[in-house]
């Protein structure tokens, strides 16, 4: 938001100082997002002097911020009527201008404000937003350069020249532009945005550090919801929800009206399988601004995660009517449904947008258009391309990795194992269905979570949070946490019981029905803490998801993970992945044996009855008919694989990576023994 410095011109006005204290405090309101409150106090003053364009002008953006943008447009509007040479309000207006996709407009009222003022480097920067948003990256390149021309130090304009510089290939000058910004000494004024353009720049390198920088501004600024609004958008992209609910939580009473912070809120619920709440959220936007298509793309993401497929395509059509170039619908659209001959002008509309602004959502959803087409050169190209941009920014430290999984294999022997078998919860309550991320987890959840005594939980991040926390070995981390349990003796005991407790106490807000005695955990990753999870619980059942290992790394390399899986976006960093995956687990079932077990993806697809009374049974239940109707299920599903979990079975997974196979010779020659 763009803040008026200037003092309210009305010399005459009774009690000018305390308007005066009034003003700037609604603008200290509106800079913190409390715009309810700073709503109020503009709307007192005009009571006092109701021509006074800048508690108009203000009074116009918070109606934007809260998604009123009718009474946005008539409030800027009547501003600039009032007063035709102040920059900042020709810069707001081309706000709601480009939120409307009415690019040409924001162009020529930012024109405008740079005409009135051509060292206005925000006004450069937003111009620059609006070139980039129409796919010209070459004029938003030359917008930002300027923008930086005038304030050097103005970190969301160099943040974004990176960016741009990156898209159009400048790899030099954007490696030049980032350590311009690394190389900022943050203050207090800076500390969040430097924070926030850091961690998205290098989130492998900096977040720990973005982190840091946030909670210093909050520091500086406790009432700034800015900052927790990004503090929260930080801890979602490194996939750490409940931190960012918990940030949300703190805030939520004072953001009912901030479109944009709801949002962002909602998504994360969404992320959090809240699914209720965010829809509510969602609606009550849709209310003041039917037409917003970031909650609407919520909403049909929302019918697909719960089954209503059906809805979810009528929604992203609509969406794609409303805009052409939003590549998250083209996306949603994809995993809803199987495209076919009747979808190719969305394929062809897709490939005339993404020429203008490549986005890995857009190179995602042609890659599963093209496959479900059968064009599969076509389609790798498109995946990899998606694939390519996601890498960019990412690092996957296989040595790390590496050292994790010998850890483990050190530490979890027979002679470990078996000095604590007596130590755990007697609970069989837990069913752990694991392995590697799209082996068939989300199926097998679904086939066992039919069965009337089983609740599908979904994937839960309880036990990684468990096997994590300190209080063994201080700053220590899973495996290493665990390492000196030997030497701890009874204390040893009450930490595993304690822990054990913890997962149930956990669990147990899913159970609303007295018939459930089991709920299921299908946490692919959980396959690394399955001698914890043994020792906790060694009732509980485990049930390991296989498929064809080609199969698997393809599967993984065409699906659009959260940067947590950082192996996922290069061929050879997955068959790393998979080969540690696939030691640790052949550690486990040496030790284990038929406590573990397994279930391979193909002896379901080729004989679902008679796989899913075996996995009933290994639960020690009577069987029941429903579990091989498991696509009838109205559970919600949570995962990449709802709109598959939610059909028949079907065999065209087996062996997809035949029709890869020119183009992936590097899965075949380290899996040759599955070829």
């Amino acid at each position: 938001m763009s803040k008026s410095k200037k003092k309210i011109k009305q010399d005459n006005s009774p009690n000018k100082e305390l308007l005066e204290k009034k003003y700037h405090q609604a603008q200290q309101l509106q800079q913190n997002g409390h715009l309810n409150d700073a709503k109020k106090l503009y709307e007192e003053l005009l009571e006092v002097l109701p021509d006074s364009p800048d508690c108009i002008h203000f009074l116009g953006l918070v109606h934007f911020q809260q998604g009123e943008l009718d009474r946005a447009e008539e409030y800027f509007q009547k501003s600039i009527t009032l007063n035709k040479s102040n920059p900042l309000y020709f810069c707001n207006f081309s706000l709601l201008a480009n939120h409307m996709k009415d690019y040409d407009r924001a162009i020529s009222l930012l024109e405008e404000a740079i005409k009135l003022r051509p060292n206005y480097s925000e006004a450069w920067l937003n111009l620059g937003s609006v070139h980039s948003a129409k796919g010209d990256m070459a004029s938003a390149e030359k917008a930002f350069i300027n923008a930086v021309k005038f304030n050097a130090n103005y970190i969301k304009a160099l943040f974004n020249l990176a960016v741009v510089q990156e898209a159009l290939g400048k790899k030099l000058e954007s490696s030049q532009t980032i350590e311009k910004i690394i190389k900022l000494k943050p203050s207090e004024n800076l500390y969040h945005t430097l924070g926030l353009a850091l961690y998205v720049l290098d989130p492998i390198n900096h977040s720990k550090k973005a982190i840091k920088y946030l909670k210093k501004a909050l520091k500086f600024n406790p009432n700034s919801l800015e900052t927790y609004r990004a503090l929260a958008t930080l801890y979602v992209e490194s996939n750490s929800i409940e931190k960012a609910l918990e940030v949300y939580s703190k805030i939520s009473d004072k953001i009912s009206d901030y479109r944009d912070f709801n949002l962002e809120y909602a998504s994360c619920l969404v992320s959090n399988g809240e699914l209720t709440k965010a829809e509510v959220i969602y609606s009550s936007i849709l209310k003041k601004e039917k037409e917003n298509t970031v909650a609407l793309n919520g909403v049909a993401l929302i019918y697909q995660l719960s089954g209503n497929f059906s809805e979810s395509e009528k929604m992203y059509k609509d969406i794609l009517k409303k805009d052409i170039h939003n590549q998250k619908a083209y996306y949603g659209y994809s995993q809803c449904k199987k495209i076919d001959e009747n979808d190719k002008e969305i394929v062809s509309q897709l490939e005339n947008i993404i020429t203008l602004k490549e986005n890995s959502f857009g190179y995602y959803a042609l890659g599963k258009m093209y496959n479900d087409l059968g064009q599969y050169k076509t389609a790798f190209s498109n995946y990899k391309k998606a694939n390519d941009i996601r890498s960019k920014k990412i690092i996957f430290n296989k040595e790390l990795l590496s050292k994790k999984i010998d850890s483990i294999i050190n530490i979890f022997t027979d002679e470990y194992i078996s000095h604590f078998s007596e130590y755990g919860n007697s609970s069989d309550v837990p069913i752990f269905i694991l392995g590697s991320p799209r082996s068939g987890t989300t199926l097998i959840e679904q086939i066992v979570s039919s069965h009337t005594n089983i609740l599908g939980a979904g994937e839960l991040n309880y036990i990684r949070k468990i096997a994590n926390q300190s209080g063994i070995q201080s700053n220590s981390r899973y495996p290493e946490r665990l390492e000196n349990l030997f030497s701890k003796g009874n204390e040893a005991k009450e930490i595993i019981k304690n822990d054990a407790a913890l997962y149930l106490q956990n669990i147990s807000k899913y159970i609303k029905d007295k018939n459930i005695i089991h709920v299921t955990d299908k946490m692919p990753n959980n396959f690394l803490y399955i001698g914890y999870i043994f020792m906790m619980f060694p009732n509980a059942k485990i049930i390991h998801a296989k498929r064809h290992p080609i199969d698997t790394c393809l599967s993984i390399y065409f699906q659009n993970f959260n940067s947590e899986h950082q192996y996922s976006f290069n061929i050879n960093n997955i068959i790393f992945w998979y080969k540690e995956y696939a030691k640790l687990m052949n550690h486990w079932k040496t030790i284990y044996g038929d406590r573990i077990l397994d279930i391979d993806y193909g002896s379901i697809t080729n004989n679902i009855e008679s796989v899913a009374k075996l996995m009933i049974s290994y639960c020690n239940l009577d069987w029941q008919e429903q579990c091989i109707e498991f696509y009838k299920s109205e559970r919600a599903i949570h995962t990449s694989s709802s709109w598959q979990a939610k059909q028949p079975i079907y065999n065209t997974s087996l062996d997809r990576w035949r029709k890869y196979e020119d183009y992936i010779p590097e899965l075949i020659d380290n899996f040759s023994e599955y070829v």
